[in-house]
């Protein structure tokens, strides 16, 4: 086994236990929250880490079995929501946001500080293996992170000022009149 493969095995072992901490932690948020677009935030950004792991695990085993980080092949997966997405769906079915309270804002700056070390964990890897399809592979990853951290943002943006908070891509508008 080159050193390649055992970079990415061991960066594939820290992802998987990072993945599930992840999980734990927005499961427990969620449990917690006292508010259900929190809840419901916190739920699906268990189920993606979840399905990070899985697929961790998926290039693990393509991994030990071709000894080639070149020959893993990351799936799509066709269930995966944008960060809007989850968002959207997330606010479908909360409460009134001008209710706030500063510890739905604190617990939801813990959720970005995780998203922000995974961010930092994957990019870490992408600078520290040969193989263009790991550093592919660990590139999206950080994106994923990253978008996660926006959904958080985002949230938070809404939940600390609802009226000032203009969304995802959107910009105030001046109609003149």
């Amino acid at each position: 086994m080159n050193d390649d493969v055992r970079e990415c095995l061991d960066i594939l072992a820290r992802a998987v236990s990072f993945e599930e901490t992840g999980m734990a932690f927005f499961l427990d948020r969620a449990a917690n929250a006292p508010g259900e677009l929190e809840r419901n935030l916190f739920r699906s950004l268990a189920e993606d880490e979840k399905g990070h792991k899985a697929y961790l695990l998926k290039l693990r085993s393509q991994l030990l079995a071709n000894h080639d980080p070149n020959d893993m092949q990351p799936e799509g997966d066709a269930d995966h929501r944008s960060a809007r997405q989850i968002f959207e769906s997330a606010l479908e079915h909360a409460s009134d946001p001008y209710a706030a309270e500063p510890a739905e804002l604190e617990i939801l700056k813990g959720a970005m500080e995780v998203e922000r070390k995974g961010y930092a964990m994957y990019t870490r890897a992408v600078a520290s293996v040969r193989s263009a399809r790991a550093k592919e592979i660990f590139q999206e990853l950080a994106r994923e992170e990253q978008n996660h951290y926006t959904l958080l943002k985002n949230t938070y943006d809404y939940m600390a000022d609802p009226e000032g908070w203009h969304g995802f891509d959107e910009s105030p508008m001046l109609d003149g009149g």
